[in-house]
């Protein structure tokens, strides 16, 4: 990852990292609302990750960035992140359920791949056999892209629900009060609705990361991109800490700053170790999945939704990968970031107050949050189950022709 001299990149709709990227049309004054909110929580971060990208370009950090003594901080946390697993079990039980979300999110995902018309995988098959560009299938396209953000925004909920709890454990700890489940939870719930808009968006930009540095023609992924993207993932490094701790976004990105620029060596050993090992293990089950594949496409059922097949197929390595991250990796990434922002930063006033103000419950029923995330996964779940009584397939099956025909036209 070269970042000597890359410029810093200016605030725009076109940044890689934005989730209101040129991608998106903004179509339907609910998506184009929540877009702006998203973006708005984006550039609240800007603190953290303009810091981050000083530190990443600084000549006293940058070579110790890609040396192995960079992840030893991370590495070295994991005996005592075993040691407080051991001791609250409930750790566990967050993990699992993080990756039971990715799983079944993953699987939801896939449900779109087999609405869109074969004849449209069929024309990308066939430029592609020509040694040409993909065609232009805007419509398409875009379908895909909604429902992937759709995924993305409902998985978000359980996961910025159990990544929240796993820090309320060393919290709790932290405060010396009784671990509980209800507490955990309880406390994770108070804040949950910044944390789920703040998951939501680092989710999607680690999803475009993940897609954007797939092998593929065209590809134009460059050295920015790459410099935007770990700006955004060691700016944030102290963020859901701060988060469950009541912080607002942009005092979260202080605080966010304050633990990377006084703790910079373990700060930067925890964020890049994490992420170093999650691309070894996303990259060996990419490796991997070919040769699953391989060994069973004789079951596939011809040409019909053939793509939809392969990459229903694919969640086999996509579950064993995304177990080892979220079930092994990920809450030693937690606990550590967690124990170093309870170091610099006392919390114990803020899980005293939660505590207090959850132990009875506050009697105010349902909090919005849960009630748009239910009203979002049955939408979802309608939109899964009930395509074709809904009226789905046969739009998207339209979109894909009327794709297919400019297409042709346009040859």
């Amino acid at each position: 990852m070269p970042v000597e001299d890359a410029p810093a990149p200016e605030r725009s709709d076109s940044d890689p990292t934005s989730p209101s990227s040129r991608y998106w049309s903004g179509e339907g004054r609910w998506v184009s609302l929540a877009l702006a909110r998203l973006t708005g929580i984006y550039w609240d971060l800007d603190d953290g990750r303009d810091g981050a990208r000083a530190i990443l370009q600084s000549s006293e950090h940058r070579p110790a960035i890609f040396s192995l003594a960079t992840y030893r901080s991370f590495f070295a946390g994991i005996p005592s992140a075993v040691r407080v697993v051991a001791q609250s079990p409930q750790i566990l039980l967050f993990a699992a359920l993080q990756w039971m979300a990715v799983v079944l999110g993953y699987l939801a995902w896939t449900r779109v791949l087999q609405l869109i018309p074969d004849e449209a995988w069929n024309a990308i098959d066939d430029a592609v056999s020509k040694d040409e560009h993909s065609p232009v299938l805007a419509l398409c396209n875009l379908t895909l892209l909604a429902w992937t953000f759709v995924v993305v925004s409902v998985v978000a909920y359980p996961v910025g629900l159990c990544s929240a709890a796993m820090v309320a454990v060393n919290d709790l700890r932290t405060s010396r009060e009784q671990v509980t489940l209800a507490k955990c939870i309880a406390i994770a719930d108070r804040h949950l609705g910044r944390i789920w808009a703040f998951t939501i968006i680092d989710s999607w930009i680690t999803v475009w990361a993940i897609l954007d540095r797939l092998p593929k023609k065209g590809s134009n992924r460059s050295a920015l991109d790459e410099l935007a993207y770990y700006a955004w993932k060691v700016g944030t490094v102290g963020v859901v800490p701060a988060l469950v701790n009541g912080r607002s976004f942009a005092s979260a990105s202080r605080d966010s700053l304050t633990l990377l620029k006084a703790r910079t060596s373990e700060a930067l050993g925890l964020r890049l170790g994490y992420s170093a090992v999650c691309w070894f293990v996303g990259i060996a089950a990419y490796l991997a999945s070919f040769l699953f594949v391989r060994a069973v496409e004789g079951a596939l059922p011809g040409q019909a939704h053939r793509i939809f097949h392969f990459y229903l197929l694919m969640a086999v390595p996509v579950a064993i990968a995304s177990a080892v991250v979220t079930v092994l990796l990920r809450p030693f990434f937690l606990l550590g970031v967690s124990a170093l922002y309870a170091e610099l930063i006392d919390v114990k006033d803020e899980v005293d107050r939660d505590v207090c103000r959850t132990s009875g419950g506050d009697g105010r029923g349902l909090p919005w949050r849960l009630l748009l995330f239910l009203a979002m996964l049955v939408a979802l779940l309608g939109a899964i189950f009930f395509s074709d009584e809904l009226g789905l397939t046969g739009r998207i099956a339209r979109w894909g022709h009327l794709d297919l025909q400019r297409y042709h036209e346009g040859r």
